[in-house]
């Protein structure tokens, strides 16, 4: 598909989504002369007729909406961009803008795509793209395919070192996830993603003062992730440093209050030190979060309590 053929076809998805999905609620004043104009497909005439509007009461976000969204239409996707930017600009919260400037994010996105296929369609970026479109579609045995060829030729690309570490741990293909992530450290000894990636293979490896290291590595870099907060934790529990996880994981929980496996093993924790009423509050928000249809990932191992029964399922811990 060309980049004209694909425009135009993203175009129409645009209008029809613009024009038909917002509730009727969402649309502008009845009365609006340009807005029955773009109604009735009549765009030029719609953005003259809005932008006489705005000339008269440039605050009028009702207008420029529609002006923008006639722009769209017409396959003029920057004024249209910078339309939808200058409502946000005085009304941040604007859901309507919010939501025609995300589909036209995709409108020009996939523009972009089409150009780097039809310039360059053998090139590494395009075949990295394709190994992301194959990861988000869930295809892993081709996004490798793809991250791999394009390593041959780019051996030193740190995007594609953690891709494909990133790839393979989470096939539990710990060994080959640790080269890569090793690969990327030397390159970026400052890679939060490379150490974290590092600090969840050596977990699942049971290598825990290594998993200690690496993670304690990493929010050095990135002090605000819970998601390390909560890997140490619960590499530091492993250990046998139950006193030290203790901090750590509340500090997991105090920046995602919903992060289940903090939770879970901060009861355990809490349990381990005798601390039975803070353990019982603490799986009682395990059991409220279970409820609300919260899961947890597989990113590390779990690790069960022999003096307490675990929730079920027994949620492992989570990745970031």
């Amino acid at each position: 598909m060309t980049m004209r053929r694909s425009a135009s076809a993203l175009a129409g998805l645009l209008v029809t989504l613009a024009g038909a999905s917002r509730p009727a609620a969402a649309a502008p004043a009845d009365g609006a002369v340009w807005a029955r104009a773009f109604d009735h497909g009549e765009y030029p005439r719609a953005i003259d007729l809005a932008r006489r509007r705005l000339q008269a009461v440039p605050a009028d976000a009702a207008a420029r909406l529609v002006m923008s969204r006639a722009e769209a239409a017409l396959g003029h996707f920057e004024a249209a961009y910078q339309g939808f930017r200058r409502v946000l600009s005085t009304d941040p919260r604007n859901t309507d803008a919010l939501y025609y400037l995300t589909i036209l994010g995709g409108v020009l996105a996939q523009a972009e795509y089409d150009r780097l296929f039809a310039l360059a369609p053998d090139s590494p970026r395009a075949r990295q793209l394709l190994g992301d479109l194959a990861v988000a579609q869930e295809r892993p045995a081709d996004a490798e395919a793809q991250y791999k060829a394009v390593l041959q030729s780019a051996p030193d690309s740190l995007d594609l070192l953690l891709a494909l570490g990133d790839l393979t741990r989470h096939q539990a293909r710990f060994e080959e996830a640790l080269a890569y992530y090793d690969r990327a450290a030397r390159l970026a000894p400052r890679s939060y993603d490379a150490l974290y990636g590092a600090g969840v293979c050596r977990s699942y490896r049971q290598e825990h003062a290594q998993a200690i290291e690496s993670f304690r590595a990493a929010l050095r870099l990135e002090p605000d992730s819970a998601s390390a907060r909560l890997g140490l934790g619960h590499a530091l529990v492993q250990a046998g440093q139950t006193s030290a996880a203790v901090p750590e994981l509340e500090k997991a929980v105090a920046l995602e209050p919903r992060m289940l496996q903090a939770h879970y093993l901060l009861g355990r924790a809490y349990n381990a030190l005798g601390r039975s009423r803070e353990a019982e509050a603490a799986f009682a928000q395990v059991q409220k979060l279970v409820q609300s249809g919260i899961q947890a990932s597989d990113d590390l191992p779990a690790a069960t309590d022999p003096s307490r029964p675990a929730p079920s399922p027994e949620p492992p811990p989570e990745s970031r």
